[in-house]
């Protein structure tokens, strides 16, 4: 239930921080990326820091059971884990409702994408949380793994410093987060959606064969680069590239 209650939270106070945005300027452009950020990370830091103390509660009926040898190792581990989906699903499904429309967004498809992404990327810190319970002594030993490990994945998921900016030596590290992945497709499917390029008219200064698609669209309030860019090439890098 916490989670629900987490879930709806951030859907609504995050969500009415974008109703009426302007996602063609790059103020409301900047933000909206910031924000599906937060709601990401804080969506999937809940979901492993609610899991440890559940699991970890798990752990002495589970050892006292396996040394009666009535507890199978197998499927006690299956039954742990697919017990998380539809949890985790639901969590996501309640976000994603109401988040989803309060940003201005109305593709029946790509919120369903938006949702499977995000449920998929709090699955994984769900599962992350068993695995330190199970893996070390005490569940204070594997809050601290815990924030180590999800401080290291947010440094190098490419939003800031972007992926551009990350040092050579430390770029396998970018290549191996997964929160990278996810945040890229969350951003991908709502401000990166373009299926034909506008040309731009050097006589004119204005782009030729915009699309009805957002990421289409040219950015505004650029001053000087005003003319020189439009949303796909302004994502920034570290979410819509691998370098």
């Amino acid at each position: 239930m916490t989670r629900f209650i987490v879930a709806f939270s951030l859907a609504v106070m995050f969500g009415l921080v974008l109703v009426n945005r302007e996602y063609t300027a790059y103020q409301g452009l900047n933000a909206a990326i910031g924000v599906i950020f937060m709601t990401t990370q804080y969506n999937g830091i809940a979901a492993y820091v609610g899991t440890l103390p559940f699991t970890a509660h798990e752990r002495a009926p589970y050892y006292r059971e396996r040394a009666s040898q009535t507890y199978n190792a197998f499927w006690y581990f299956v039954g742990s884990t697919i017990a998380e989906i539809p949890y985790v699903f639901f969590s996501g499904f309640i976000f994603t409702v109401i988040f989803y429309p309060l940003i201005g967004f109305t593709s029946f498809w790509t919120g369903v994408l938006y949702w499977v992404n995000l449920s998929l990327f709090v699955l994984m810190q769900t599962y992350l949380g068993q695995l330190f319970v199970y893996a070390l002594p005490s569940v204070e030993v594997a809050v601290i793994v815990g924030v180590l490990v999800n401080a290291i994945f947010l440094l190098f998921s490419g939003f800031n410093p972007p992926a551009g900016s990350i040092p050579e030596g430390y770029k396998w590290i970018y290549h191996i987060t997964p929160h990278r992945y996810s945040l890229s497709i969350l951003i991908s499917l709502l401000y990166g959606d373009c299926s034909v390029e506008p040309t731009y008219d050097e006589v004119t200064q204005t782009y030729l064969n915009v699309g009805p698609e957002l990421g289409c669209q040219p950015l505004e309030d650029l001053g000087e680069l005003r003319m020189c860019l439009y949303l796909p090439p302004r994502l920034p890098a570290a979410l819509t590239a691998g370098t």
